[in-house]
């Protein structure tokens, strides 16, 4: 038999297996998650040119297609755990490969959670904290082409919450219509890390405590309004051709530092400290305190005392 059609027929039997599997619901396949198994071709391709018998070259050929199926299921999005609800709604078009999608994500609030994290991955599309909710979390996605995969962990008191943006992300197509809102437990003491591109991004922190805000952005539209709800607030901004706005308590005592490269900076009632060295009047007495750590690039930066 001849290696090539070993190397195409296996390739063929594997490929509708995963889809097969996808269309039965087993798990939902995506090119991003079968490309991490791109060795499996240069495996594949090994086998079908080893100077052994036919036979033993099938049964090699079906272990390795067997074999990859088993290791592509670790990578496809998990079912949902306990306490975790997932709904959605596909609604296709005539365009090829263009669909919209509705996403739901609720975690039940366990009272015995004082801590929660929220890791958040996304590229294009309006991001909004829409305000409180009786459950741990309650999110929305609307939009086209973006979905994501959702991830809810509980260790001793502390929940910590993924959210990522699926990377078969389709450049090109229509996603600024992408709108994604959220909504929190005001009861744990909240820290966030957010990974985001060409996004808009309006949270209201006003009705959380919150302990730590990270933010690395692209070319971002960023607006962070910051209540009084928390003692002391770390939060550090990397961010690239930005707008940044900040909204903090008239009463916190603030500190900011960091670098701004063609930035304009926009900072009233601050004092200047030293270079890229800035703090609100008696900073060091107040009974707030919000420490703000930017790195930006052709960035509009501004801090509101309101």
């Amino acid at each position: 038999m001849k290696h090539q059609n070993i190397f195409w027929g296996t390739l063929l039997v594997t490929l509708g297996t995963l889809l097969l599997l996808d269309r039965t619901g087993v798990f939902y396949f995506n090119w991003w998650a079968f490309g991490k198994l791109w060795p499996f071709l240069l495996v594949l391709w090994g086998v079908s040119i080893l100077p052994v018998k036919g036979a033993v070259k099938i049964v090699l050929a079906l272990s390795v297609a067997a074999l990859s199926v088993l290791m592509y299921s670790n990578y496809s999005p998990a079912k949902s755990e306990r306490g975790t609800t997932f709904k959605y709604r596909f609604n296709d078009d005539d365009e090829e490969d263009d669909y919209s999608t509705d996403q739901i994500f609720t975690e039940v609030y366990d009272e015995t959670t004082i801590k929660a994290m929220l890791d958040m991955d996304a590229g294009a599309g309006v991001f909004k904290l829409s305000g409180t909710t009786g459950e741990l979390l309650f999110a929305e996605n609307k939009g086209r082409n973006v979905q994501f995969d959702f991830k809810v962990e509980e260790l001793d008191g502390l929940s910590k919450i993924s959210i990522n943006q699926q990377s078969d992300f389709k450049i090109g197509k229509n996603n600024k219509g992408n709108r994604f809102n959220l909504m929190l437990n005001p009861n744990p003491v909240w820290s966030f890390d957010f990974d985001i591109g060409a996004a808009e991004f309006d949270f209201d922190f006003t009705d959380f405590k919150v302990e730590k805000i990270d933010i690395d952005g692209g070319a971002a539209s960023i607006k962070i309004r910051v209540g009084d709800l928390y003692p002391e607030t770390q939060m550090t901004i990397n961010a690239g051709a930005s707008s940044i706005r900040i909204d903090i308590p008239q009463n916190a005592g603030c500190k900011v530092e960091g670098t701004t490269v063609l930035s304009s900076r926009n900072m009233p009632g601050f004092e200047k400290v030293s270079k890229g060295h800035y703090e609100t009047p008696d900073f060091e007495n107040s009974a707030q305190k919000i420490y703000i750590r930017v790195d930006a690039a052709v960035s509009s930066f501004t801090v509101r005392r309101d």
